[in-house]
């Protein structure tokens, strides 16, 4: 028997073992206990990371109500028809994005998910600032 397989080529020991893996029952996974929270979610990263975001979206909005009043063009094509629609379209929208943000935070946090917590106000705060110098540069 261990000669055979030995002469069986790579690509049918694989299926074989696909095979096998597939159609054959597992153990039956258990529930595991809930875990608890390593912090609190209002700790003092997470509130020092939202005030940042919050600080830069306020700067986004202001300088790109100020380009749009100016003859300017939205260039994100989620927010293109909000903030074409004047000032409350524009408030809607920079308040959407930073509600969206502690509300996709707040889910990684609750499924334990810390890193992603804290990286999901990360990479919005890059967004932001990104736009933020966008609109600097690109200033009328």
């Amino acid at each position: 028997m261990y000669r055979s397989m030995a002469l069986m080529k790579p690509h049918t020991l694989f299926r074989i073992f696909s095979f096998l893996l597939f159609f054959c029952p597992g153990g039956v996974a258990q529930r595991l206990p809930e875990a608890p929270s390593r912090h609190k979610f209002w700790d003092r990263q997470n509130k020092t990371l939202f005030l940042i975001h919050a600080g830069v979206e306020t700067t986004d909005f202001a300088i790109t109500h100020h380009n749009l009043a100016n003859g300017g063009r939205e260039m994100n094509p989620l927010g293109k028809s909000l903030c074409q629609s004047g000032t409350a379209g524009q408030a809607t929208f920079f308040a959407a994005r930073t509600a969206g943000t502690l509300g996709i935070s707040y889910l990684f946090h609750k499924t334990n998910h810390h890193r992603l917590e804290r990286a999901t106000t990360m990479f919005m705060i890059s967004d932001s600032a990104y736009g933020v110098t966008y609109s600097f540069a690109h200033s009328r």
